[in-house]
């Protein structure tokens, strides 16, 4: 039963990618609504660690369909 998830497991990791594609959208948003440049290129970095983090959420997802 390695590499297989549970019900529960799988609920709890779509609510995850639920929330950091909600991050992402926010901090884009935010990216684009600053007039500060280092503010503006801040909210960027945060969007795309949020984006990596919905990466490697997504990749344990399909690790557990295998």
């Amino acid at each position: 039963m390695m590499g297989q998830r549970t019900a529960r497991e799988l609920l709890d990791l779509e609510g995850h990618l639920m929330l950091e594609t909600n991050l992402v959208g926010q901090f884009n948003h935010f990216a684009q609504e600053c007039t500060n440049p280092q503010l503006q290129q801040l909210c960027h970095s945060i969007s795309r660690s949020r984006k990596d983090c919905f990466q490697r959420l997504a990749q344990h997802i399909n690790v557990g369909f295998m």
